[in-house]
């Protein structure tokens, strides 16, 4: 059993170390970066897992001392990772206790500045537990690391009571979906609608999305159809150590996957936008022509290249940009948004709702070749993908044999 003396001695002999898991990008299909483990390996080799420690330390407060003790290695770490990859981030799990003052936060921003790293290759882990213990203090105390660039996640989401409540009023980037969630989502539909609702929900926030504990082939595919855009679980590795995780980097193993669940997201976000607009026009169309109302209109971003399903196209959607169904919605989505903005002008022109029903006839027939085009892109990645998963798991591509 393991005893706060021992704690303090593993400190003392610099026992502690990092372990790194994988963080793999539906849209890419590479590696872009991992959590930071602590793990304990005694002089003997017995590793000490930190289900062992972790609560001992939390309780007796030690945890301040491992974290303290822990993050310039970590910065160690991260500089040797992005000599490999400047694109990689890694993720470390802080405690409330880190944060009863602004010592910690101040330390982390100063080895960020002398270490010269870019503040967005870091991420603050922190449960909603956490956040419910710490409240107004922890809170001020990380602001400024949110504030100084370092992004800020929301672990094991989906566990607490409050999460929806905890997000609006946090500074959350990035959300993680409890692997209890991901795992059950198989197997029960609600775990499967969470899942699928949270990704959308994320979406819409601009928040990112991890799923942690992904650990079958099964929940990878549902994952990449829901729109999850990273994962992380031993479907892609078991935490490494340093050394092993360098070489797993080096591999450059790419992930079976066509990012399918974006486009479902694109046609969600485009019904959307007209949805919003046309709602605005009409609810102003009725007022009177003079109305100082309808120069106050509320409505979406009106350029092609703004609105969602715009920086989607000219983002992570240039993956389908070699297919004909692709290259052919460029053109009638620019041409609907030419007909938003005419929506908008003769609103504020304070043209009447007759006057503006051939225009939102125009709008619709825009909309449905978006919208066929769009279907016919997510029909073929469908099938495409499908088929290259298969093909990729018949010629034994899995990234299991590095575990």
């Amino acid at each position: 059993m393991v005893t706060e003396a021992d704690i303090i001695q593993g400190i003392e002999k610099d026992e502690f170390t990092f372990f790194y898991q994988p963080k793999v990008s539906l849209v890419t299909g590479k590696v872009i970066g991992a959590e930071a483990l602590i793990r304990w390996i005694k002089p003997d080799g017995k590793m000490v897992m930190p289900d062992e420690f972790i609560p001992l330390a939390e309780e007796t407060r030690l945890i301040r001392e491992i974290t303290r003790h822990m993050f310039p290695k970590l910065i160690s770490d991260i500089l040797v990772l992005l000599d490999i990859d400047d694109q990689l981030t890694v993720s470390f799990n802080a405690s409330a206790k880190d944060f009863e003052d602004d010592a910690f936060a101040k330390m982390v921003i100063d080895r960020i500045q002398v270490a010269q790293l870019p503040y967005n290759s870091l991420q603050v882990e922190l449960t909603e537990t956490v956040m419910l213990e710490g409240g107004d203090t922890v809170k001020s105390n990380i602001i400024p690391l949110s504030e100084a660039g370092v992004s800020l996640a929301m672990d094991d989401f989906g566990m607490g009571y409050s999460s929806l409540d905890t997000l609006s009023k946090w500074p959350f980037k990035i959300i993680k979906l409890d692997k209890g969630i991901i795992g059950r989502m198989m197997d029960s539909d609600k775990s499967s609608t969470i899942v699928e609702n949270s990704v959308r929900m994320a979406h819409e926030l601009g928040i990112s999305v991890v799923a942690e504990g992904v650990e079958s082939n099964a929940q990878y595919q549902h994952l990449l159809e829901s729109g999850c855009t990273k994962i992380q679980g031993f479907w892609i590795s078991k935490p490494l150590p340093l050394d092993r995780f360098i070489a797993f980097v080096e591999e450059d193993i790419r992930w079976s996957g066509i990012p399918i669940g974006l486009i479902h997201m694109a046609i969600i976000d485009h019904v959307q936008w007209r949805k919003q607009l046309v709602s605005e026009v009409a609810k102003l169309a009725v007022l009177p022509k003079d109305s100082p109302n309808r120069q106050f209109q509320v409505v979406p971003p009106l350029s092609c290249r703004e609105c969602r399903l715009g920086l989607w196209y000219h983002g992570a959607g240039q993956v389908f940009s070699e297919r004909k169904s692709f290259q052919e919605l460029d053109q009638p989505h620019c041409d609907f948004h030419e007909v938003g903005k005419t929506l908008v002008e003769m609103v504020a022109a304070g043209a009447s709702l007759t006057d503006l029903t051939p225009h939102l006839r125009e709008l619709s027939e825009h909309s449905v070749v978006v919208l066929g085009k769009l279907q016919e892109l997510e029909n073929e990645g469908l099938m495409d993908m499908h088929s290259a998963h298969e093909e990729w798991i018949a010629h034994s591509l899995h990234p299991k044999r590095s575990n």
